[in-house]
C-alpha cells in the first residue's frame, strides 16, 4: 500500500519471497515478511506492464521479472541494483509467461504468449552485462505454455545428469525433454492422451530413491492423470527415460508440486488441494482454498497488455492458469491469492500425534504413532530413515501418550451410577494399553 504497487500479480520463494505486481513493481520479503527491497519504478511498470513472471537464481543472489509486455529485467537481491533490461530476447508484442534461471547462473529460458521458448545466455565482457537469446522451440509448431528446467538440490550438484541442463517443455499436445548442454538435443516427446482442451499442463522435477540411486522423476500431467517419468543418464551417456506408474484423481488439475520424494500436492479447478502419497497413490488429505483467493494469470496468456494477440488454444488454457501464483521451496509449497500469500507445509510426525492427542483421540494417536514406528506411515516429515534410530524415537513418544491416556482415563471415569458403567470404562481402555504395551515390550 505505501508504494502503491498494485495487485499481486506473481510470487517465487527461495532464501527470499519476491511479489510481482500489477504495477510492474517486485517487493523482495525476508523470511519474516519483513519487505527489504522495492525493485522498480510506476514509470516503469507503465511502460512494461505488469510483472507477469519471476525466478531467483541458485545462490539467491539474482532475481529475474518478466513483463506482460514482453521485456526482462534482472536485479542484484544484495542491494537492489538493476544489472540488465532485456528488451529483444524473443519476439515484440507477446507477454512473458515464464522466465526461470537454470543451476547454470549465466543461463535462464523464458517461455512468451506465442507459444515460443528462448534460452538466455548472460555475458559480462570488460564490465559490460549484455544477453544473448536463441530460440528453443518456436511456438509455430505447437505453442509451448510452461517450462521447467531441472533444479538440483545442493547436496545433488554433482550429479551426473546436471551436466546435460535438462529442460522440460509442455506444448497443448505433447511434453519434450531437452538439454542444453553440452549442446541443444531433444531426448524425449510424448504426446497427450487425449483431454479438454480447456486443461492446464502441468510440469514438477523432484529427485527420488530409487533402488539405491537417486535420479529425478518428472511428474505432469493434463487434466486428472498424473504421469511420472523417471530420468537417468546411462554409461554411454544418452539420458533414458523410463514411464512409470500413472496417477488417476477424478479432477481437473491446474497445479501440480512435489512436497517431498514421495508426495504431491495437487490444485483442482474447484480450488481444492490435495496431498497424494505417491507409493500408494493415497489421497492423504484435502483442503478447500477458496479462501486463499488464488491469483490466476489469464491476463497474460491472453497477452492483453499488447493487445491480445494469442491464439483461441492458449487463452482457453489460460482460463485456469494460475502458473505464477504457486512456488514451491525447501518442503513448503506457497500460493498466491489476491490479499496475502499462504505458506503449506507437511506437519512433521510429533506435531501430526499432538494434533490427535490434543482432541483426545488416544487411540487414533497410538495407531498413527506404531505407523511411524513400523515404518507403514505415508508423508512421514522429521523422522529418522535409519530402522533403529526410527524406533528408538518413536517408542519414546508411544509411552508418553500410554501415560496421558491412563492418566485421561482415570480422570474421566464416571463418578456415580452402576458398577456397570465404570467397568465398561475400564474395559475400553485397558487392552488397548495392555496391547501397546506389549507390542513395546514395556511393562
Amino acid at each position: 500500500d505505501k508504494v502503491d504497487a498494485g495487485l499481486p500479480t506473481a510470487i517465487t520463494v527461495s532464501g527470499v519471497i519476491a511479489v510481482g505486481t500489477s504495477h510492474g513493481l517486485a517487493l523482495v520479503f525476508d523470511t519474516n515478511q519483513a519487505l527489504r527491497l522495492c525493485l522498480g519504478t510506476k514509470t516503469t511498470g507503465a511502460e512494461f506492464g505488469a510483472v507477469s513472471a519471476l525466478s531467483i537464481n541458485q545462490d539467491c543472489s539474482r532475481l529475474l521479472c518478466g513483463f506482460a509486455k514482453g521485456q526482462i529485467t534482472m536485479w542484484d537481491l544484495a542491494n537492489g541494483k538493476l544489472l540488465r533490461t532485456i528488451t529483444d530476447a524473443h519476439p515484440p508484442g507477446t507477454a512473458i509467461l515464464h522466465v526461470k534461471f537454470t543451476d547454470d547462473p549465466t543461463l535462464a529460458v523464458c517461455n512468451d504468449s506465442g507459444g515460443s521458448v528462448f534460452e538466455l545466455a548472460f555475458r559480462r565482457v570488460m564490465g559490460m552485462r549484455s544477453c544473448d537469446s536463441r530460440c528453443l522451440f518456436s511456438g509455430s509448431k505447437g505453442e509451448v505454455c510452461c517450462i521447467e528446467p531441472l533444479r538440483a538440490p545442493p547436496d545433488l550438484r554433482d550429479h551426473p545428469i546436471t551436466h546435460y541442463s535438462l529442460l522440460a517443455m509442455a506444448s497443448l499436445t505433447k511434453i519434450l525433454v531437452i538439454g542444453l548442454k553440452p549442446s541443444l538435443k531433444v531426448w524425449m516427446t510424448f504426446p497427450y492422451s487425449k483431454s479438454d482442451p480447456s486443461s492446464v499442463p502441468q510440469l514438477a522435477w523432484q529427485f527420488v530413491p530409487v533402488q539405491k540411486t537417486v535420479n529425478p522423476i518428472l511428474a505432469f500431467c493434463k487434466g486428472d492423470t498424473v504421469h511420472f517419468l523417471l530420468v537417468k543418464k546411462e554409461e554411454t551417456g544418452t539420458i533414458h527415460v523410463i514411464k512409470q506408474r500413472q496417477l488417476h484423481l477424478s479432477c481437473d488439475i491446474i497445479s501440480l508440486s512435489w512436497i517431498n520424494s514421495r508426495t504431491l500436492v495437487l490444485v483442482d479447478s474447484h480450488e481444492k488441494l490435495h496431498v497424494v502419497d505417491r507409493p500408494s497413490q493415497e489421497v492423504l488429505e484435502t483442503l478447500d482454498l477458496e479462501q486463499v483467493q488464488l491469483v490466476y494469470n489469464s491476463r497474460h496468456f491472453k497477452s492483453l497488455a499488447t493487445g491480445g494477440n494469442v491464439s483461441q488454444a492458449l487463452a482457453l488454457v489460460g482460463e485456469k492458469a494460475c502458473y505464477q501464483s504457486v512456488s514451491s521451496y525447501a518442503g513448503q509449497i506457497i500460493y498466491l491469492g489476491t490479499k496475502s500469500a499462504h505458506i503449506m507445509t507437511l506437519r512433521n510426525w510429533r506435531e501430526r500425534i499432538d494434533f490427535l492427542l490434543k482432541q483426545e483421540h488416544f487411540v487414533e494417536a497410538l495407531s498413527l504413532a506404531w505407523s511411524f514406528h513400523e515404518g507403514t506411515a505415508k508423508a512421514v516429515v522429521g523422522l529418522f530413515g535409519d530402522p533403529v534410530k526410527r524406533k528408538a524415537v518413536v517408542d519414546d513418544k508411544m509411552v508418553e501418550i500410554l501415560c496421558q491416556f491412563a492418566e485421561n482415563a482415570l480422570k474421566k471415569c464416571p463418578e456415580q451410577g452402576k458398577i456397570q458403567v465404570m467397568e465398561q470404562h475400564f474395559h475400553d481402555v485397558i487392552p488397548i494399553l495392555v496391547d501397546y504395551c506389549l507390542l513395546l515390550q514395556r511393562a
